[in-house]
């Protein structure tokens, strides 16, 4: 019984001096693998690092995030493009990339947020990735920008959209994740339930830290578990059947650069 944390940030600064425990976690609870996401120039480095030291079991997602996107002047897209041609072996995803609405609420920050996204839609395109997206408050957004590009696969992390799109994701083909807020949140709770299992994903999206039984704990991978039982419940389905669903979603979502094992 293996378990997969589809997203989350390992080379976070909250996170330095912690990866250890982390990967211990990881392994004594059946996290078989951690889709770790860059930020920008200096994560993508340490999570390629990363991958390397722990290869098989942290895999490299190498981007630019939104949020980077907004709040600097510089954000050295083509060093970020040099280091997934120069570590192809070890980028499984390009990512976290996309559009977020709350650092956007001006015409020339969305311009450029775009205009990042589109350039590692292409590039995700073109190295045959799939791309790791953030579409909080532009969930519409997103989802016209990706009509022009054709990556192999496409996962809505944390998707929080409206319901209505979660048909228009599956018939494209992609996939969304929940994390421990699905065990509090109404919303994300109505999202999990509404969209099929076959498109669903487990994350902690850590080091993001969460409420209810979880406030005061730093968010381990360890927290999916939480994740597969509470989406068991919601849909009435035994833990091991989605346990084995989310299993082969990831399989899916990263399987055009190559199955990682079982």
């Amino acid at each position: 019984m293996s378990y997969v944390d589809a997203h989350l940030h390992l080379a976070d600064q909250e996170y330095s001096g912690r990866i250890e425990l982390l990967i211990e976690n990881a392994a004594n609870n059946r996290v078989k693998h951690l889709l770790s996401n860059a930020m920008d120039y200096d994560t993508s480095v340490e999570t390629l690092s990363l991958a390397r030291k722990y290869k098989g079991t942290v895999l490299a997602a190498i981007g630019v995030h939104p949020w980077t996107v907004t709040n600097r002047q510089s954000f050295e897209l083509d060093k970020v493009e040099q280091l997934i041609e120069d570590n192809g072996k070890y980028v499984r995803a390009i990512g976290e990339i996309g559009l977020d609405g709350q650092y956007s609420r001006n015409a020339e920050k969305r311009r450029i947020q775009r205009e990042v996204f589109q350039f590692f839609l292409s590039l995700a395109e073109r190295r045959k990735l799939p791309a790791i997206v953030h579409s909080r408050m532009a969930a519409d957004d997103v989802l016209q920008t990706l009509s022009s590009f054709s990556p192999p696969k496409v996962l809505l992390h944390w998707y929080s959209g409206p319901l209505e799109k979660l048909k228009e994701i599956k018939d494209r083909g992609y996939l969304i994740s929940v994390g421990p807020s699905i065990i509090y949140s109404k919303r994300i709770s109505e999202i999990a339930q509404s969209a099929e299992l076959g498109l669903v994903l487990s994350e902690t999206d850590g080091p993001v830290s969460y409420h209810g039984p979880y406030r005061g704990r730093m968010t381990q991978p360890s927290f999916v578990i939480d994740v597969v039982q509470k989406l068991a419940e919601i849909k009435s389905l035994s833990t091991e059947t989605v346990r084995e669903a989310i299993w082969n979603n990831f399989q899916n979502l990263i399987s055009s650069n190559g199955k990682v094992g079982v």
